[in-house]
């Protein structure tokens, strides 16, 4: 029984000690003088915003970024590089049992895993301007995490062109499991539109139909416009998967890649479902005066009530009605008609 009591005596100094570690830690902390421009969005300095995301994630602080661009990636970087000292793996397990008090003084604790994910979502979001970042996250690409790998050669992509030195360290996911393949050959599209490497991999993820992100295979087909023509009679077999959410998107790359594939979106306002009459609807509209052709089935859709949800990227989601969405597309495709058909 005392050996028991000495014990737990132990652990509880223990973590008084780490507590009073974190304390002092904590509350010891000055701002250092940037190292780097540290321009202010909305009240707040780019390392302020940067510090901000790692910790909460926030749409807010996300924003703030993307607004601030290049600047506000030296303060980022760091975060790509982190790792778990005992020290950090101590506080995040006391953290639940820390008094309410002494929680609203101290930052909460953060993985290592965390913060680097949350470091390659803020570069993937910021596109071009997150140039510098390049070699870090190319680094990245070698992360334990497989997620914080994907998402790096994703972030890669977004940045483009000035990412071409990654492109070698990518192209061996080109052989891995569906996802991987799909997201990495499409951000090596983007860095050096290298069509004969990409549009094979993404029309062989297209056909794999068991794959839980089939969908994105043909959203990035859309994403590579005309120079995935290639791909077009995939796509047309690809709107009648089972797998809605693959057809819907295989509909909308149809319209991205060609006008030429009108056809193809006319006959698809007749299927049984009513998300894929609203899609090949949305799709058309895409497409303005060149689908002038697609009017009289249009026209005839004004009158279906029928509700749907299809997966359009950048649509949102939620249901919206057949004829809703044919009167947005007539009007998107030729005003007078849609006056003459009484379309709004």
């Amino acid at each position: 029984m005392r050996s028991l009591v000495k014990e737990k005596t132990r652990i509880l100094a223990l973590l008084l000690v780490i507590t009073l570690a974190v304390v002092a830690f904590q509350l010891s902390r000055s701002p250092a003088k940037p190292a780097f421009p540290d321009p202010v969005f909305n009240g707040k300095s780019a390392r302020v915003w940067a510090r901000q995301f790692i910790l909460d994630e926030s749409y807010e602080a996300q924003n703030a970024l993307q607004q601030i661009g290049a600047p506000a990636v030296p303060y980022l970087i760091p975060n790509l590089e982190r790792r778990d000292s005992i020290f950090n793996s101590a506080y995040v397990k006391l953290w639940p049992v820390l008094p309410a008090l002494l929680k609203s003084r101290l930052q909460p604790p953060l993985l290592s895993r965390e913060a680097r994910m949350r470091a390659v979502v803020a570069f993937r979001e910021m596109g071009p301007s997150a140039r510098q970042a390049v070699s870090a996250l190319m680094e990245r690409l070698r992360d334990k995490d497989a997620t914080i790998r994907l998402h790096s050669a994703i972030a890669l992509g977004n940045i483009g062109p000035d990412a071409k030195a990654a492109v070698p360290a990518l192209k061996p996911f080109l052989k891995e499991r569906h996802t991987v393949r799909v997201y990495t050959a499409i951000a090596i599209w983007k860095i050096e539109h290298n069509t004969p490497e990409a549009l094979p991999v993404l029309e062989q993820g297209l056909q794999e139909e068991n794959a839980k992100f089939r969908w994105a295979a043909a959203v990035f087909l859309g994403e590579m416009g005309p120079a995935a023509e290639h791909a077009i009679p995939l796509l047309e077999k690809a709107t009648k998967a089972a797998d809605k959410e693959t057809a819907s998107c295989a509909v909308q790359a149809l319209a991205q890649i060609s006008p030429g594939t009108v056809p193809i979106l006319i006959e698809t306002l007749k299927d049984p479902d009513p998300g894929m009459r609203i899609s090949a609807a949305a799709a058309l509209a895409r497409l303005g005066a060149a689908a002038t052709q697609a009017i009289p089935d249009l026209t005839a859709l004004l009158k279906d009530p029928a509700m749907g949800s299809p997966t359009i990227m950048g649509r949102g989601f939620g249901q919206e009605s057949v004829s809703h969405a044919a009167a947005d597309a007539i009007a998107q495709i030729d005003p007078q008609a849609a006056a003459k058909a009484g379309a709004r």
